[in-house]
């Protein structure tokens, strides 16, 4: 509320309290207070708002006149926060999320056919991009939400853990050579993936030549042609795929992190959306 309506909200509540006195209490206000506040009244509308009496409150004219603008002034201020509030509880409009290869590709499917069923008027927009891109996107606010793969240390990103996965080494049936002699497909710098990808190749002293492939199915069906192996996600793999390739469990589990602009205003479709994601049972 700014000062001129604070002020005739006063003058309303002098007149519904019949004093003073009464409207000082309810308003938390000192009596001297809010006699100031309508002598600041009466010296920008240039009129006298009370009749000069000792017993009781009695408007002016021109005060009955001020009263009735603060009256309607309070009705319509309650109409549009009404109206915003009821907007505000529609879950409706555009919302953008931007999401990793990985889990764009195995896991936003059935969680996009939820929100859709549930939020018939939200119109869901998707963009897949590696990680790297989701948190400059975040920050330009070109997306609501994103949703990647590796830890985030940046002041001006939330992040939380959404689910996990686990990653599987994945290479074709038919390979008997040493995993060293052959390609390994990795995805390109800044994807999640990536991350995990070259931590493991260290960790298992395995110096195979990369190929940098920014496609998570691509790299898959070249594993399936036998033309080198890689690391995924478990939730990479179908069960068709399982006919070509055999998997080589590496015991290691890694987080989704859902992740938002710290500063963008969170309306309240936003916070339903985001609970929805956030309690959604992925499988």
């Amino acid at each position: 509320m700014d000062e001129l309506e604070d002020k005739l909200n006063i003058l309303k509540v002098i007149v519904e309290e019949e004093g003073f006195t009464k409207a000082a209490e309810k308003l938390f206000k000192s009596q001297p207070s809010i006699s100031r506040d309508i002598k600041t009244l009466e010296d920008k509308y240039q009129i006298k708002i009370f009749e000069s009496t000792r017993k009781q409150i009695v408007l002016t004219e021109e005060g009955r006149e001020l009263y009735n603008y603060a009256c309607q002034l309070a009705i319509l201020d309650e109409q549009l926060y009404t109206k915003i509030n009821q907007h505000k509880e529609e879950v409706k409009g555009k919302f953008v999320i931007g999401t990793s290869h990985t889990f764009g590709q195995s896991m936003l499917l059935d969680l996009t056919i939820y929100l859709q069923t549930k939020y018939p008027n939200l119109n869901i927009h998707i963009y897949v991009y590696n990680s790297a891109d989701i948190l400059s996107r975040l920050k330009d606010y070109s997306l609501d939400i994103g949703i990647i793969e590796k830890p985030v240390i940046d002041d001006k990103i939330n992040s939380e853990v959404l689910t996990r996965d686990k990653l599987l080494i994945v290479k074709n049936k038919q390979i008997n050579e040493n995993l060293n002699d052959m390609r390994c497909y990795v995805r390109e710098t800044g994807s999640g993936i990536r991350y995990y990808q070259d931590m493991l190749l260290q960790q298992l002293d395995l110096t195979s030549r990369k190929v940098v492939i920014n496609d998570n199915q691509l790299i898959l069906e070249l594993v399936k042609q036998n033309m080198g192996y890689t690391i995924l996600s478990n939730f990479s793999i179908k069960s068709f795929d399982k006919k070509f390739i055999t998997t080589n469990d590496l015991n290691l589990y890694r987080n989704f992190f859902i992740v938002s602009n710290k500063s963008r205003y969170k309306t309240n479709k936003y916070n339903a959306i985001m609970d929805e994601i956030k309690e959604y049972q992925f499988r």
